[in-house]
Order: C-alpha cells, then sequence, then structure tokens
C-alpha cells in the first residue's frame, strides 16, 4: 500500500490523476507513461542474457512456448513492420528455459534480453507481445538507436489511431 500511495501522490503532483472519494481517474495518460518510464529500472529485470548467431527472426522463433515479446521484437508483433533493423530481443519468459535453448555465451556483446516473467504480461500479452504500454516503457528505457527511432514511429502511429477512427466513422455515416 505504501507504494501505491507514494506513486498516486506524485501522479497527483504532476496533475495526472484527479483523486475521488473512493480512488482516482487518469487525466492525462501520456504523462502517466512517461513516468513509468522514467521510473522503470529495465536492467534490473534482466534474469539473463546472452549472444546467439541467429538471426532475430530465428531467435523469436526458438524462444520457449509462453514467452511474452517486448521492445523491438513486441513491436514487430503488434504492427506488423519494423521503422529500422533490430538486432536484440528483449523477452518475458523461464530463464531456465531460455538457457537451455540459448547457452551462455563468451561473446561480449549480447542480443538475447530474458526480464523475469511477469504474471501480469502472461495474461494480457496478445499474441506473444507486450501490452502498448509495456513496449513503449522498455523501448524508453533502452533508449539510443534503434529505440528511439522505434518510439517515434510508434507515437506518430498511436497519434493516428484516433484520427483514422474518426475519419473511418464519417465515412460510414456519409
Amino acid at each position: 500500500m505504501d507504494t501505491v500511495n507514494r506513486v498516486v501522490t506524485k501522479l497527483n503532483q504532476f496533475h495526472t490523476i484527479k483523486k475521488k472519494p473512493l480512488g482516482f481517474r487518469v487525466v492525462d495518460p501520456k504523462k502517466v507513461l512517461t513516468y513509468w518510464a522514467c521510473t522503470r529500472n529495465l536492467a534490473n529485470d534482466i534474469a539473463y542474457s546472452t549472444y546467439s548467431p541467429n538471426s532475430v527472426l530465428k531467435i523469436e522463433d526458438e524462444m520457449p512456448h509462453g514467452t511474452v515479446f517486448t521492445a523491438f521484437s513486441g513491436y514487430r508483433l503488434r504492427f506488423g513492420k519494423t521503422p529500422t533493423h533490430y538486432e536484440k530481443v528483449f523477452a518475458y519468459a523461464d530463464p531456465a528455459e531460455v538457457r537451455r535453448r540459448f547457452p551462455e555465451s563468451t561473446a561480449e556483446r549480447k542480443n538475447v534480453f530474458v526480464l523475469r516473467p511477469d504474471p501480469h504480461l502472461a495474461q494480457t500479452n496478445k499474441d506473444g507481445a507486450a501490452s502498448l504500454a509495456q513496449i513503449y516503457v522498455d523501448l524508453w528505457q533502452l533508449g539510443g538507436d534503434p529505440a528511439d527511432r522505434f518510439l517515434l514511429e510508434m507515437e506518430t502511429m498511436l497519434k493516428a489511431k484516433p484520427i483514422e477512427a474518426l475519419k473511418t466513422l464519417a465515412r460510414k455515416s456519409s
């Protein structure tokens, strides 16, 4: 409860929520997402990392059943394309199972990153991809190229969605 109260207090300071007697209402989801992205520590959630000489598509295909992809792979699964090439796979999965499929490597460069499994993500994923909010936050935490390119493209597409929905509605009513 203490953690929740601290977060709600902080979000209230940013005017991102409206407190109510029995809860609160989010009034600025973008600020909430940005706060989450700033306070998340992706590096702390990495349970296993290694190098695989395989392509990212092959790595993704060989991940165990129940894997939830985030960052670049999650983006690709959600949108069916990527704005640029990527070389690293980030996924929420069972570290022991991934280690069996992708043994430890002495290579300094890593391209397979396993994040501690999250039961909530396992229930809310869409076809093996994390939620758009989770993908956004994880990309934000990675930063640099190509993550910044993915973020820019993601923001552009998400801004266009309400406009496209209105256009579709207008076409149907005329």
